[in-house]
């Protein structure tokens, strides 16, 4: 499903709104806790903070004017671990609340030039050099949104007992939204360089009552995605909402989920299993 300028507009300022809150329950100590090998709670909050302000910002500004994505230091994927460790690290000594003053600031002013613009002027062409392809103004606003629930559960990971799971923790309607983005935005992400010649149908099936069905085709160097079942399929996922956003966050093992039956797998096991090298960046 393509979001409307007004879906888009609600659940990003809800998301903002559900992290402000939420992460102002943390002390000192919990923000220092390590979320990740590379990466610290209070780190991963930096991130949202330069994402937003040196990337999607940017990106936003050059496609409304119709100009292609460009960021300093950043010409494609193989920069996006280095671009993103740079970033971080010139905000690692900004105190918390100045983090998320500027993240609040940030949003506001992207939400102020989606206010500007009309159904068909997301629909002009936006980029972003992490993306596969050419995607879509409206595409650049997904990918701002997702940015909050992605780094969030990084954070909860070393922060459990104050922060509940980003799909228990919001209503049914906000947990569809979130799929829904998720599964149309992997075509953007899709390592096409190292799987041009891959051809396979995938069909993601989400129980539970804020799940559902996608599907994604994957052919002649290319990845879409599709709302529903997919008319024939060669490997399907099936688990509930929460036990996905844990896989794609690496809180929950993939041998162990299929082992305990948390996820299942049909048709053709060994292509579900190559998912993680099919999508995603570098850094």
């Amino acid at each position: 499903m393509k979001p409307t300028k007004e879906q888009i507009k609600a659940y990003y300022n809800q998301t903002l709104e559900r992290c402000l809150s939420a992460f102002s329950q943390l002390d000192e100590k919990e923000w220092a806790k390590k979320a990740s090998d590379h990466s610290s709670a209070k780190e991963r909050l930096t991130h949202i903070a330069g994402a937003l302000e040196e990337q999607v910002l940017p990106l936003t500004r050059q496609a409304v004017a119709g100009q292609p994505g460009t960021l300093p230091g950043f010409e494609g994927r193989a920069d996006e671990r280095e671009y993103n460790a740079r970033m971080i690290a010139s905000r690692r000594d900004s105190p918390v609340a100045e983090l998320l003053a500027r993240i609040k600031s940030a949003v506001e002013e992207h939400v102020h030039i989606l206010d500007g613009l009309s159904e068909a002027d997301l629909d002009k062409a936006g980029s972003d050099p992490a993306w596969d392809r050419t995607g879509t103004l409206r595409d650049l606003y997904c990918a701002a949104y997702l940015i909050f629930p992605n780094q969030y559960q990084e954070i909860r990971r070393v922060n459990k007992k104050k922060l509940p799971h980003w799909i228990k923790g919001g209503t049914p309607d906000q947990a569809q939204y979130h799929l829904d983005r998720l599964f149309n935005f992997m075509p953007l992400i899709f390592r096409s360089e190292a799987n041009a010649d891959f051809q396979a149908v995938y069909q993601f099936t989400m129980d539970g009552v804020a799940g559902g069905q996608w599907h994604i085709k994957i052919a002649n160097g290319r990845a879409d995605a599709g709302d529903g079942a997919a008319e024939r399929f060669d490997a399907e996922v099936r688990t509930k909402p929460e036990l996905w956003m844990d896989l794609a966050s690496g809180d929950l093992s993939p041998p162990i989920a299929i082992m305990t039956r948390k996820v299942k797998l049909g048709g053709n096991a060994a292509l579900a299993l190559k998912l993680g090298s099919l999508f995603g960046g570098t850094g």
